[in-house]
């Protein structure tokens, strides 16, 4: 066969000094010349042997990436720890079928390095990209924990008042965000806004909303509070100057309370309605009109106004909760009906309501890879 082939062989007496690196590194494939006997007449340590040294020989031809034959009458006597590095083949095979195969493994020896470099390229890559992906989860962790910083890190009580919150980010920087805080000794405003998505975007969107919302100015001679509709309409006109590219706009719903009263205040803008609950449990979405927030700078958002009773409760959230909230619409008559889960809880404390719609959520389908941020904010007044 060698006389017919431009080939040169080289013969190497056993199977361990055919697993000589130096050697290998010389050829392009290998064919094994079992010794008499090896497959059945000889003796049990011979075979032993035998099929130590080709486990051996097929972990080089790995380490090298060469692929070669064994001669056996008997295929199923091969180990199978090396048949991606040793084939079967008879030794019934013809001359030019044995040179077919081996000419065949030759042949595609220089497409394997090829692979092998274009895969050290590809590991290259993976580790870098993976490395950059760390860095990346560690940005967003960090920037996750700065916007919850600013966040509320305690809820305000007066009198008979109480409120309860429930924040569910899709990803680690929300969209959505929240605050609730006194503007003097009576008054109170909260506020749920929604940027236009999620993730860093939307995220560094609420930080300017947070800076833009400005419920109470304060002057030389004391301070005045600005009416919800003004809030918004301040909001608006701050967002529109920044001229925003991709259509970044912003939904936002403001409310102030007079703990003297309970009379709630409150102007919304392309927000999910606040709902009214009465304290026997009777829903109400109390709607209002007002635009998008950041798209155009003359829209005016008007204040309207409602009385909170004891035992009563008022609710702000985000369009990410409307499924949990708001079971179907009817669009010409403008009726709604709500979840049997929400009119089931909402009479309970605003706490409890909290606690059970997030339990609700955590038993949800896909919970752990929400869609969008989950964000509410309800007011009680408490019974007297």
């Amino acid at each position: 066969m060698a006389a017919n082939h431009d080939v040169t062989f080289l013969h190497v007496p056993d199977l361990g000094k055919a697993c000589d690196s130096n050697l290998l590194s010389r050829i392009d494939t290998l064919l094994v010349c079992p010794p008499y006997g090896a497959h059945g007449e000889s003796d049990p340590r011979e075979r032993d042997l035998y099929r130590t040294g080709l486990e051996l020989l097929a972990d080089a031809l790995r380490t090298h990436r060469i692929t070669g034959l064994v001669i056996t009458e008997r295929p199923e006597t091969l180990p199978q720890s090396c048949r991606d590095a040793l084939a079967p083949v008879s030794p019934e095979l013809s001359a030019d079928e044995l040179w077919g195969r081996l000419s065949t493994i030759r042949d595609y020896k220089p497409l394997l390095r090829q692979l092998d470099q274009h895969m050290a390229v590809m590991q290259r890559l993976g580790k870098k990209l993976n490395q950059q992906f760390v860095e990346v989860d560690q940005e967003l962790r960090l920037a996750s924990r700065l916007q919850q910083d600013f966040l509320p890190r305690a809820l305000p009580e007066i009198g008979n008042y109480r409120f309860a919150i429930l924040y569910r980010p899709a990803s680690w920087v929300s969209g959505d965000t929240y605050d609730v805080s006194r503007l003097d000794e009576t008054h109170l405003g909260c506020y749920v806004a929604d940027a236009v998505g999620h993730g860093i975007a939307a995220g560094l969107l609420t930080m300017f909303i947070r800076q833009a919302v400005v419920g109470k100015i304060i002057g030389d001679n004391g301070y005045t509070l600005v009416c919800p509709g003004q809030v918004m309409t301040r909001l608006n006109r701050e967002l529109t100057q920044q001229d925003l590219p991709n259509c970044q706009f912003v939904t936002a719903c403001y409310a102030r309370l007079d703990t003297r009263t309970g009379r709630i205040e409150f102007a919304r803008a392309g927000h999910p309605h606040p709902i009214h609950v009465t304290a026997d449990g009777e829903c109400t979405e109390v709607r209002t009109v007002g635009g998008l927030l950041g798209v155009f700078a003359d829209e005016t958002y008007p204040t309207c106004t409602i009385q909170l009773e004891p035992g009563e409760k008022f609710i702000l959230y985000s369009d990410g909760l409307e499924h949990m909230i708001i079971e179907g619409r009817d669009r010409q008559n403008g009726t709604l009906t709500f979840a049997e889960h929400f009119r089931s809880n909402v009479r309970r404390s605003a706490t409890a309501w909290i606690d059970s719609l997030a339990e609700a959520i955590d038993q949800t389908t896909g919970s752990l890879a929400p869609l969008d941020d989950m964000t509410a904010v309800a007011i009680e007044r408490l019974p007297e």
